[in-house]
């Protein structure tokens, strides 16, 4: 049996990008102050050149892994 995950199931939030460590990686804070890696999608690997620290990005995360979000957009 496999399981379906729907876009309401993804947490949806703001996040502060701390520092770069990648060329698509970033530790970031969530607004309730828990670390982060936040990553870009290919997609979006316009934006590894505009994302500075202290910048604010939408991100995107599982509710099973909260260590992982996924930056979609300057917020």
């Amino acid at each position: 049996m496999s399981t379906t995950l729907y876009p309401s199931q993804f947490i949806e939030a703001v996040c502060t990008i701390r520092e770069r460590f990648a060329p698509t990686a970033y530790h970031a804070t969530l607004p309730n102050g828990k670390e982060t890696v936040a990553f870009l999608q290919k997609k979006e690997a316009h934006l590894a050149d505009i994302i500075k620290p202290g910048d604010r990005v939408a991100v995107t995360i599982c509710p099973a892994d909260l260590d992982r979000a996924r930056i979609r957009r300057m917020a």
